[in-house]
Order: C-alpha cells, then sequence, then structure tokens
C-alpha cells in the first residue's frame, strides 16, 4: 500500500510520537522510512554542530526502526521546514507523510490561546503540508 513513508524529525517529543506510528505502519505494510531533518537556513549555531544534532535524531529514529525490522532512509536537508516541506515530500518519493500536529517551535502556531498549546492548534509546517501536499497525510495529535 505504501512504498515510502516520510517522518519529518525536528527533536521534539511530537515527532518522535509521529515517527513511532511511521514504524508501526511501515511494519505492517512492509514500507521503508524516510526519516528526515531539516537544519534551518539561517542559524546562529555552527553548522557542524546543527549537523552533528541532526544525525543524532535521525539516528534515533533508524535505530528504533531497524529494531521492528524497518529500513530507513536519512535525509539530513539544509532548507525552510515551512517553505520547502511540499518539494521534500516530493523528493523523497513519500506516497505517505506521518507528521504531528505540532513541532519543536510552540511560536509558529495557526491559532493561539493565551500563547499555550492547546488541541485546537496545529503547527505551521503541518498545517501548510496538509494544504499543498499531493500525497496523503497522517496528521498526529
Amino acid at each position: 500500500m505504501f512504498d515510502m513513508i516520510m517522518v519529518p524529525i525536528d527533536g521534539s517529543e511530537y515527532s518522535f510520537e509521529a515517527a513511532d506510528i511511521a514504524i508501526e505502519i511501515a511494519r505492517r505494510f512492509s514500507s521503508k522510512i524516510a526519516a528526515v531533518h531539516v537544519l534551518e537556513e539561517f542559524s546562529f549555531n555552527s553548522y557542524d554542530s546543527e549537523e552533528d544534532s541532526g544525525n543524532a535524531l535521525l539516528g534515533k529514529v533508524t535505530k528504533k526502526a531497524n529494531e521492528s525490522g524497518v529500513e530507513v532512509v536519512e535525509h539530513l536537508l539544509t532548507a525552510d521546514a515551512l517553505r520547502d516541506m511540499k518539494f521534500i515530500v516530493d523528493q523523497t518519493r513519500a506516497d505517505l507523510v506521518v507528521i504531528h500536529a505540532h513541532g519543536a517551535n510552540n511560536n509558529r502556531f495557526v491559532s493561539f490561546d493565551e500563547n499555550e498549546v492547546s488541541d485546537t492548534q496545529i503547527g505551521s509546517v503541518s498545517e501548510r503540508l496538509l494544504r499543498t501536499s499531493d500525497v496523503p497525510v497522517l496528521l498526529v495529535k
């Protein structure tokens, strides 16, 4: 049913929850996982430290997936997640994206309730992906 399931990993607990679900779906359908971590184009941190951190995050997903018998292709990219996620989905050749409604940056929500994360909010990257993706998106809450 699904050959390649993409899961964006931003280091938040939310992204790892989405990864767990993606791994379970991949296990059931004998699919592969495209684990994606996006390095921000403009960062105050050194590129080397950001790259090391990104590789470590992807490595956690790969380890867990491999323990479940699921193959992972890691993608460490420099981009703007908000602007480029649809392009990234296309480049990974994913036929399903599993992403959490919330991400690492709790300040980039489409709606706000006194600056607290609520069930009615959705992160900006998730919201844009839902509107623009040509493949199914499983939104995890």
